[in-house]
């Protein structure tokens, strides 16, 4: 352990970890013990929650019977120009000062943290974060951490780091000079979350894909969307099936990984929201009154949005022409690079956010523009500033845009169940995890490791170029293409991308490119 000469007293440090977004940052904590008058100052940019440590530093000690009358405490948080907030420095901050009152110093090194809040009585706590905290420090290196009582097991795939719950501080001290007993030993009650591969809701809000009535095409194309993690925007009158069909997607999206699973875990509990250890993929479906910084993210100490919250899973949009423009258009950055920033005076900050977008809107305010069942209301000016709250950029970023028609309700149900598509698109993902070397999908892996792994001809990329050039397709349109065939290909579980693989996605890009054509001059 390095310590630091403040004047005549030697200044130790304890290392705990901060959370900036998702991503930690290594705090180092620092305190001096010095004859004055009795108070305990914290330093370093800490919120209101960390100055209110103070007193429960100051009562843990009291109930330690250790003797701080007349003595002055001074904390630092380092690095002293990072904003620190939450309550998971206190247990570092109480060590921090215990290691200057000991005559013996506590033998703590670099690869040792201490994530915990605190009780009056030195009491470890839990507090919101906490997961995500922890991640953060396994992946920053540490080998050791102690924490507040709680199930690790949830983090059994973890090696090569320890650890350790204990109910009180008294315990790490004495875990820390070697001289644990049965008092002492480190606390792991049962689990009170089971991992489930169940719905976080109700099974029943899930319909399932043999149930719907038609619309074949549309079905394919979300099997597509969930192999690959495209997005998709229908349109249609109302009752056509739109809704439905966004619903039932989720039931063919695949089971997380463990470590998917604490990721979103981890975000839910940024934003204090509840959600079980569930495998299942997250589902949001905000409401169209919805504000920007709901779906971006934001706050004066910044929470991930509707979209980080929907990561690995589903996005739903209802009703898209209702949503503010502005609303719509933050969607731009994330549906590409699977990342939502959050600008803010004092810096960025970045949530994680690889979605299926699945959207729905009427073609018009009263929804019937178009429609052989029932005539229009709306006039020219309604309807073309009804869709255009649907930007160019945004189509252009969507990769299946599909025009729905009513199906009637006689028409027998066919078709194959969502247990069986879902099982083809689970072994798709594996395909392109296996490929990336990570848990990303063909719609938003890097453009240079797409390039690299995409396998075809150079007769088919000059076949996909004429066909651009020819529907005049922007680049963007081109590598949509692109990453559709490759999507294609890993469902059927080919390596090279065929011809007809190529042609499917060329054909399901043109219908996009003419309902977009359509919509922009409303009609």
């Amino acid at each position: 352990m390095k310590s630091l000469k403040v004047g005549d007293k030697l200044s130790s440090y304890i290392l705990c970890v901060g959370l900036n977004g998702l991503k930690g940052q290594v705090i180092k904590v620092e305190a001096t013990v010095r004859s004055d008058k009795e108070q305990c100052i914290i330093i370093g940019l800490p919120d209101a929650t960390i100055k209110e440590s103070r007193e429960r530093i100051l009562n843990s000690l009291h109930s330690l019977a250790l003797d701080i009358e007349m003595k002055k405490i001074t904390i630092n948080l380092s690095p002293a120009d990072l904003k620190k907030s939450g309550t998971g420095f206190d247990g570092a901050m109480l060590l921090a000062v215990i290691q200057e009152l000991l005559k013996k110093k506590l033998p703590v090194t670099d690869d040792i943290c201490v994530i915990a809040a605190l009780s009056l009585d030195g009491h470890l706590l839990h507090f919101q974060g906490l997961i995500p905290t922890i991640q953060q420090a396994i992946q920053l290196g540490f080998k050791r951490i102690y924490l507040p009582p709680m199930d690790s097991g949830i983090f059994a795939y973890v090696t090569g780091t320890e650890l350790l719950s204990f109910n009180h501080i008294n315990d790490v001290i004495h875990h820390l000079q070697g001289k644990t007993n049965l008092f002492s030993m480190p606390h792991r009650p049962p689990s009170p979350t089971a991992i489930t591969t169940s719905e976080p809701e109700s099974d029943e809000t899930t319909e399932d894909f043999s149930v719907i009535r038609g619309h074949e095409d549309v079905k394919r194309a979300m099997e597509i969307c969930a192999a690959g993690g495209h997005h998709l925007l229908m349109t249609g009158p109302p009752g056509c099936g739109k809704s439905l069909l966004a619903h039932a997607f989720h039931s063919i999206l695949p089971d997380m990984t463990h470590e998917e699973m604490l990721e979103v875990y981890s975000i839910y509990q940024l934003t204090n929201q509840p959600r079980g250890f569930s495998l299942r993929p997250p589902k949001r479906a905000p409401h169209h009154t919805t504000s920007e910084g709901a779906i971006q993210g934001g706050g004066r100490y910044p929470k991930p949005g509707e979209i980080s919250l929907a990561h690995r899973g589903v996005l739903f949009l209802d009703e898209l022409g209702h949503f503010q423009r502005r609303v719509i258009d933050t969607l731009r950055q994330p549906l590409e690079s699977g990342i939502a920033t959050v600008n803010r005076v004092e810096g960025s900050l970045e949530f994680p956010a690889a979605i299926n977008l699945i959207a729905a809107t009427n073609p018009c305010p009263c929804g019937y523009a178009g429609s052989s069942e029932r005539y229009c209301t709306c006039n020219d000016k309604q309807i073309l500033k009804y869709i255009m709250k649907v930007t160019g950029p945004i189509l252009d970023r969507i990769d299946f845009v599909l025009q729905l028609k009513s199906v009637g309700i006689f028409t027998q149900a066919k078709g194959e169940s969502s247990a069986v598509i879902r099982s083809r698109v689970t072994k798709a993902r594996t395909i392109q995890r296996t490929r990336y070397g990570k848990n990303i999908t063909n719609c938003i892996v890097p453009i240079k490791s797409f390039e690299q792994y995409m396998n075809m001809t150079s007769d088919q990329l000059q076949f996909v170029q004429q066909v651009c050039f020819q529907e005049k397709l922007s680049s963007r349109s081109t590598i949509k293409i692109l990453r559709l065939a490759r999507t294609i290909a890993d469902l059927a579980g080919t390596e090279h991308v065929s011809d007809e693989h190529l042609a499917e996605a060329i054909d399901w890009k043109k219908k996009a490119s003419a309902i977009h054509t359509a919509m922009t001059r409303g009609g």
